[in-house]
């Protein structure tokens, strides 16, 4: 338990790049988006990834190995995503893993594998309203262990992929302050046929998958609200002796703070919506303790740092005092037209009550003539 606490403290300072799903410019947790970075931008994701859980406390098992204790089983993963605008709708992300622990005595990745995305997008289209882009990337397999029980595949080889992805904005003047939603849709070949996965066993097909995302931004000053759901569904299934050769799909709820232009802090969860099966044979799969191929829920902490350019950084660039100048033209002319829209409301209800008087002077006359013609004094 204690090294457990200490890399969890490690993890929160170095943090982790999200383990699996889609990773890059303008990125929701687990969802890509499809615009990219300016040119010359450079900026620091982190996210801190973990699930722990009390083995005694999982499954319906009635009968428990002899030797069994109550222990902390957990999955903690720990990287940094590093993600540059070289030009004009072209960016690169590089992935280093630093640290991946999923509860194996002895066992763990330090540092674990690097993964690089090149990224072009920022193609819009619809008024602005949409745009499109799409990734390719790849995984080098630089850690010592592979196949981990608990979470997504990693097969040990050198895998790639591409993606293609698609943003609608409801604001297409300011994206980045409208309800937003964005759709990924990949394919990922995990390479691994005649390598070597589990204790001697060696791969013998090369599997490949479908990934999907489809994620939700509602922003307002200070925070963002996202929802994403994200899944995997494999075209060619692993061999038996994989941990995770089962389809999974996840649903995240997230919160993004944004205290300053250059920097964000995330805070969300994987909460999985997918069947709890376990389809691995031949291997040590925890059934003895009632723990899933893939966990039940995965806690996100992390943030985003603009490092470059550095005056962008502080908000003094040409760029930056240029973008909150027309900001506040904008909150200006929209000031002007909340103020219009209530003066209209309010000639509205002065229009009716017009109506309304007439109609009542109107009454009166017809009744004052109702009157006079019966000798009555009004």
């Amino acid at each position: 338990m204690k090294r457990i606490s200490y890399y969890l403290l490690i993890s929160a300072l170095f943090s982790l790049t999200f383990a699996q799903a889609p990773t890059g410019s303008k990125s929701l947790l687990n969802t890509q988006t499809a615009r990219t970075f300016e040119p010359g931008r450079f900026e620091v994701r982190t996210d801190m990834n973990f699930f722990t859980k009390l083995a005694e406390f999982v499954g319906n098992q009635t009968l428990k190995p002899a030797n069994f204790r109550a222990a902390n089983y957990w999955l903690v993963n720990s990287a940094l995503a590093l993600t540059y605008g070289v030009v004009d709708h072209f960016d690169i992300t590089v992935v280093p893993g630093i640290y991946q622990d999923t509860h194996t005595p002895n066992e763990y990745n330090l540092p674990d594998d690097i993964r690089v995305f090149a990224k072009v997008g920022s193609f819009d289209f619809a008024n602005r309203s949409m745009y499109a882009g799409f990734t390719v990337g790849t995984r080098f397999p630089l850690g010592e262990d592979h196949n981990y029980p608990f979470t997504y595949y990693a097969s040990g080889a050198v895998e790639y992929g591409v993606s293609g992805i698609l943003s609608y904005y409801a604001d297409p003047y300011l994206p980045d302050r409208s309800m937003n939603a964005h759709l990924t849709l990949g394919w990922w070949n995990y390479n691994e046929a005649g390598s070597e996965v589990y204790k001697d066993k060696f791969a013998t097909v090369n599997s490949n998958a479908l990934n999907y995302a489809v994620g939700f931004v509602y922003p307002t000053d200070l925070f963002d609200f996202q929802l994403e759901v994200f899944g995997l569904t494999y075209l060619t299934q692993p061999d038996e002796f994989v941990y995770a050769r089962e389809d999974w799909t996840y649903v995240t709820p997230s919160i993004k703070y944004k205290p300053f232009s250059w920097f964000n802090f995330n805070l969300g969860v994987d909460i999985r919506v997918s069947a709890d099966v376990d389809e691995s044979v031949g291997i040590n799969n925890y059934e003895n303790v009632g723990l899933p191929n893939y966990t039940a829920w995965k806690a996100h902490l992390g943030f985003e740092l603009t490092l470059l350019p550095l005056t962008d950084a502080v908000g003094n660039s040409p760029a930056a005092v240029q973008q909150k100048q027309f900001n506040k033209r904008v909150e200006f002319f929209q000031e002007i037209i909340e103020e219009r829209e209530k003066s209209e409301n309010i000639k509205e209800e002065l229009d009716k009550l017009q109506d309304e008087r007439e109609a009542a002077e109107q009454e009166l006359e017809e009744l004052k003539q109702i009157l006079e013609e019966e000798g009555g004094d009004y």
